[in-house]
């Protein structure tokens, strides 16, 4: 089985919400919501995400921009956003989504997701990790 296809069965089946798959192992996988699991990863594990694959239930343009940074090369998205998949594209990342929808909301839909307004602030992969690390580095404070 590819990578992106164990990632994408444990993602469904296993009702994980994020799965990251190298060579048939799986290098990572969280039941928590938010970006958070993924940056974490990204942060600790750096450059042995490169060349993985990735399942992810909800893929906007920051989890995209990690995805770049991270060097993933497949995702698969339940829901992501069009901007995100574009961007996926446009730098050779295979991708495919149960769902596209326009852009990710907050958790209660009233606005975007506050991780796409950072994103869409960044010019690069990045800068969106280093805007991610001062965020996240406050909140452990």
């Amino acid at each position: 089985m590819e990578d992106i296809e164990l990632a994408r069965s444990l993602l469904e089946e296993e009702k994980w919400n994020l799965v990251v798959v190298k060579k048939g192992q799986v290098l990572f996988s969280s039941r928590e919501r938010g970006i958070a699991p993924f940056f974490q990863a990204v942060q600790s594990m750096g450059k042995s995400l490169h060349n993985a694959a990735m399942a992810d239930r909800i893929v906007g343009l920051a989890v995209a921009m990690l995805c770049l940074h991270a060097q993933i090369i497949s995702l698969y998205a339940g829901i992501a956003s069009q901007g995100a998949l574009d961007m996926l594209k446009g730098q050779g990342v295979t991708v495919s989504s149960k769902s596209t929808v326009p852009y990710i909301s907050n958790y209660d839909g009233t606005d975007l997701c506050p991780f796409e307004k950072l994103a869409r602030s960044c010019q690069r992969p990045s800068q969106l990790f280093a805007a991610l690390q001062s965020l996240f580095a406050e909140g452990d404070q």
